[in-house]
C-alpha cells in the first residue's frame, strides 16, 4: 500500500484499485512581520522578536491517485464515497506512508476528478489543508529504538525529585511546544524568571514552553515529575 491513513482507515482499504502516482508536500510559506528600522540595513523581522520563532502559513498537501474505471457513473460514485469519508470534521492526524515517524494535522478540502478515457485512466486529486509542522508520533524519551532516526535525541523525561533540582530538557524540533506535565504531588517550576505551580496529576500550561534547543529550569517538590511532548519539525 502507498498513500495515507486518516480517520482510522487507509485509502487502499476501501479503494484498493487506486494507485498513488504523485504527492506534493510543499514547504509552508512564512508569515513575515517586517518593517524597516532607522539606522539599520534591510528589514527587521518582528516575528522573531515577538514570538521567538518564525510564523508559518498552513501548507497544502496534494495526493494524486490513478484508477482504471472508465464508467462515468462509477467514477462519480467513487468520488462521492471519497468525499463522504474525507471531507468531514476538522483537523485530524494524517499519516503518510512515506513518513512513518511523523504525521500531519490536516483536513481534506477537495476531491477533484479528472478522466482520460482514451487511455482508460482516471486521476483523483485529493487536497488537504494542513498545519505547517509535522508532528512526531511518539513522545520524546521513548524507550523504543524504532521510534528514533538520525535527527532524534534520546533523553530522560521523568525525574525523581527531592527538594530543589535543576533539569535540562532538549527540544531538537523546529518549534517551541508546551509539554504535558505529570506529577505525583505539587511542584513549583521556575523557568526564565517565571514561576509555575504544578498540582498533582496531569496539566499542560500554554505559557510553559520548551523552546527550540536547551531548556534549563528548576523544580522544587518531592516525588516524580514527567514531561511529555511531541517534537514538531518542518
Amino acid at each position: 500500500m502507498s498513500g495515507f491513513r486518516i480517520n482510522g482507515r487507509h485509502i487502499n482499504d476501501d479503494f484498493p484499485y487506486l494507485r498513488l502516482v504523485e504527492r506534493s508536500l510543499p514547504h509552508p510559506e512564512e508569515i513575515p512581520i517586517k518593517d524597516s528600522v532607522i539606522g539599520m540595513h534591510g528589514d527587521y523581522d518582528f516575528a522573531i522578536a515577538i514570538y521567538g520563532e518564525r510564523l508559518l502559513e498552513n501548507r497544502e498537501l496534494t495526493y494524486v491517485f490513478t484508477g482504471k474505471e472508465t464508467n462515468e457513473s462509477r467514477r462519480l460514485f467513487d468520488k462521492t464515497m471519497l468525499e463522504n469519508w474525507l471531507i468531514t470534521g476538522s483537523y485530524v492526524p494524517l499519516y503518510d506512508d512515506k513518513d512513518p515517524l511523523y504525521y500531519y494535522l490536516a483536513r481534506c478540502v477537495a476531491v477533484e476528478l479528472e478522466a482520460d478515457n482514451g487511455v482508460s485512466k482516471t486521476n483523483y486529486n485529493i487536497v488537504f489543508d494542513a498545519y505547517p509542522y509535522r508532528i512526531k508520533r511518539t513522545t520524546e524519551g521513548s524507550p523504543y529504538w524504532d521510534d528514533y532516526d538520525i535527527s532524534d535525541y534520546y533523553q530522560e523525561t521523568k525525574f525523581e525529585v527531592n527538594g530543589l533540582t535543576t533539569i535540562t530538557l532538549i527540544n531538537n524540533g523546529t518549534k517551541g511546544v508546551p509539554p504535558e506535565i505529570i506529577t505525583s504531588g505539587e511542584f513549583t517550576i521556575i523557568k526564565d524568571g517565571y514561576q509555575y505551580v504544578i498540582p498533582a496529576g496531569r496539566i499542560t500550561i500554554d505559557d510553559f514552553r520548551l523552546e527550540v534547543g536547551n531548556n534549563e529550569f528548576t523544580v522544587n517538590g518531592n516525588g516524580t515529575i514527567k514531561f511529555n511532548w511531541h517534537k514538531e519539525v518542518i
